[in-house]
């Protein structure tokens, strides 16, 4: 009788185990793990199912509250972590300077799929959240097994990093959902220091010395462009003929130089500011440098500025002498206007009094997704989808912006010196695919490859430098460029030369400095 009774409750546990609901939340724990934007982890799949397993006899609400809560959060971020991973410094900086146009256009950029995903996603959820539970009763020898693997699993990581001379922390515990809290909020914390910090810096006055200030032009212009990556570029290696005049422009190509960081404003924050331990001194920048060496400055763009100002690079930008910006208000307040615009603007410049040399920065729309509205949907060559084909055309665009600013420096009868460089390259994501497209990324070489071009009045060759040389160190070549001498800034090797330069370190989204070399490969064209 007792190895009857033995077998039945053997069996009970058996279907109890093998029930379709302890299926469907697996299922669901699965989804919710890639929805969140991490690599998927078969440990963390089972023991987020496992307690909900446990949460279902004893705690019901709260099994219910955490289905609703984690099945929401997860599809309404799947289509955004596909392509831009799991919550960090960079993608909550970059929702403090976007609104709603340009996050409708960044959305229209992910494929179906990543949508249809999200949907199965709220379908999974919503079965689980309405599942009849029967009445509570005492746990089973199966349901116990469950709640010692979800402890044992919740404490793997924090005992681990304990075991390695970290500290012992819940916080640490891998489970995706609670680690999508903790990145949330530890990066939204340290975005509300860094945008307060640059608020503050940014009101003071600048702590350049110029000790002299000898420039061999009339006009300086630095073109910044956006989002384009150098292998994408004719001129720089791409497979493509789509930039010609930059192939045969008199001037200097360095085919070996990286961004900064692999996002605009972290990039830019870095590349045009003084950095004090690592970190932008916003009131000390090109702009404020020029000014104090007694240059006109202006800043002409076509990007927006959000709000009063309020992003890393409006705050340079506001330092200038005269200021235009071709959206006024938001990133995307006018989508009429192009960058061509700013060439409209460039006669009255370079038209001011000759009674001091002049800095003039012009920022681009450039090639920042979704490029098919940079391009009205036209491209020259189909290239795996339409938003990579739309994106190697606006190179096609940029460089004929470039010969057309070229032209007008050219007939203004000033000398002059241009530099055009870009913020950062992008990510391809689902590569191969009609529904491929380009996103940020910072865990390729790709990601910092940007092309950088200088020509200048007098040049006469037209040369390709295969030196690297980074971003990091552009306010040293600005000060040699400009013939501004400085104690604050002391180059250790000429920029424009063949000579070698220092190892090259970027920025990741953690604000991590990386060595570049060590980064994978993710070219264009393979």
């Amino acid at each position: 009788m007792n190895l009857i009774l033995s077998a039945r409750q053997t069996m009970s546990q058996l279907r109890a185990a093998l029930s379709p609901w302890n299926g469907l939340y697996l299922l669901l724990s699965l989804l919710i793990n890639l929805g969140l934007g991490y690599a998927l982890s078969p440990l963390y799949t089972f023991a987020f199912a496992a307690l909900l397993i446990v949460l279902a006899n004893r705690f019901r609400r709260t099994q219910r509250c955490l289905i609703l809560v984690s099945t929401l959060t997860a599809a309404a971020y799947y289509p955004f972590g596909q392509a831009y991973g799991p919550p960090n410094f960079n993608t909550l900086l970059s929702l403090h300077a976007t609104n709603m146009a340009e996050a409708s256009e960044i959305a229209a950029i992910f494929p179906w799929h990543s949508y249809l995903v999200a949907v199965l996603i709220l379908v999974v959820g919503l079965i689980a959240f309405r599942r009849p539970l029967p009445a509570t009763r005492k746990s089973a020898p199966f349901e116990q097994a469950c709640l010692v693997f979800t402890l044992v699993a919740a404490l793997t990581q924090p005992i681990s990093n304990a075991t390695s001379g970290g500290v012992f922390s819940l916080t640490d515990i891998g489970f995706p959902v609670v680690r999508f809290v903790k990145d949330t909020v530890v990066s939204q914390l340290t975005v509300q220091e860094e945008l307060t910090r640059m608020n503050a810096l940014a009101s003071l006055q600048d702590s350049w010395q110029v000790t002299s200030v000898h420039p061999n032009k009339q006009v300086y212009v630095i073109v910044i462009g956006e989002s384009a990556r150098r292998d994408a570029l004719g001129a720089f290696g791409g497979r493509w003929a789509n930039t010609p005049w930059m192939s045969e422009a008199k001037g200097q190509l360095f085919v070996n130089y990286t961004s900064a960081a692999s996002s605009t404003q972290k990039s830019l924050g870095i590349t045009l500011n003084r950095l004090e331990e690592g970190k932008p001194l916003y009131q000390d920048n090109i702009i404020t440098l020029a000014n104090r060496a007694g240059f006109s400055t202006y800043w002409f763009s076509n990007q927006g500025q959000i709000g009063q100002y309020d992003t890393p690079i409006a705050s340079i930008a506001r330092r200038a002498d005269y200021v235009h910006f071709l959206k006024e208000g938001d990133f995307e307040a006018d989508k009429s206007t192009t960058d061509n615009d700013l060439l409209t603007l460039m006669p009255q410049a370079l038209k001011q009094p000759l009674d001091k040399p002049r800095l003039i920065v012009l920022h681009l729309m450039g090639s920042h997704p979704k490029t098919c509205d940079r391009t009205g949907g036209h491209y020259d060559t189909y290239f795996q989808s339409p938003e990579l084909s739309c994106y190697l055309y606006t190179m096609t665009q940029t460089d004929r912006f470039l010969q057309q600013l070229w032209e007008q420096l050219h007939s203004s009868g000033l000398s002059y010196s241009m530099i055009y460089f870009s913020d950062h390259g992008l990510a391809i994501k689902g590569r191969g695919t009609k529904s491929a497209f380009l996103a940020h990324d910072d865990h390729f070489q790709q990601n910092f490859d940007v092309p950088f071009f200088i020509t200048s009045s007098g040049d006469t060759q037209h040369q390709v430098y295969k030196v690297a040389r980074s971003a990091n160190d552009f306010l040293k070549l600005f000060v040699q460029w400009t013939g501004i001498t400085t104690p604050q800034i002391k180059p250790d090797y000429r920029f424009i030369s063949r000579q070698k330069a220092p190892p090259i370190y970027v920025t990741n989204f953690k604000l991590q400095r990386v060595d570049y070399r060590q980064l994978k490969q993710d070219p264009l064209s393979r």
